[in-house]
């Protein structure tokens, strides 16, 4: 199938790369909305 759709993830645009396995979900599924900054490292209690 391999189709590049641009989705919208409430901050930018992000290209969307469908493979056949993608079928029959939803499009924002794949685009991330939150950037995960990772717990606490060494010095952080």
């Amino acid at each position: 199938m391999n189709v590049t759709f641009m989705v919208h993830n409430g901050r930018q645009h992000i290209k969307v790369l469908v493979t056949e396995d993608m079928v029959g979900h939803k499009l924002g599924e794949f685009a991330p909305t939150r950037t995960f900054k990772g717990h606490g490292g060494k010095g952080k209690r």
